[in-house]
């Protein structure tokens, strides 16, 4: 792979531009990761709105009808259902994990297997959340 930077005063914007011969799944993790440094997500923290890079988020998960998110050092409260929430991390390393919780596949550290076909997944923080049999076959894919 050959990558070339140019610096040029007169630019307002960084742009990317990829040049390859066949989009792989390799690339495509590499551009979703390269997507994924400059979002952010809105949250509500301690009467505060903070915007939280989506590559700091651990995970999200739905609690009692309220989304969250998580990151090493604090819980936010996300303006957006888990549902809308999904969509909008569609072709990034964020999966469904269970019916309440979508998980950073950046920040899991380990993957070990479960009783009944689950999954548990040991994120960098040390903590732990379980895949459910309905997305460990996403999970795979995905990893």
């Amino acid at each position: 792979m050959k990558i070339q930077i140019i610096t040029d005063k007169s630019v307002t914007e960084t742009e990317v531009t990829v040049k390859c011969s066949e989009y792989t799944p390799r690339l495509a993790r590499a551009v979703a990761s390269l997507a994924l440094s400059e979002h952010t997500v809105c949250g509500k923290c301690g009467g505060e709105l903070f915007f939280v890079r989506l590559g700091d988020i651990l995970y999200f998960e739905a609690v009692d009808g309220k989304a969250f998110f998580y990151t090493d050092k604090s819980t936010y409260e996300a303006s957006s259902r888990l549902s809308g929430i999904e969509e909008s991390l569609d072709d990034t390393c964020f999966a469904r994990i269970s019916k309440n919780a979508i998980v950073n596949l950046r920040k899991v550290r380990s993957i070990r297997t479960e009783p009944h076909a689950r999954l548990c997944a040991t994120l960098s923080s040390g903590e732990r959340l379980i895949v459910s049999r309905q997305y460990v076959q996403e999970i795979k894919s995905k990893l």
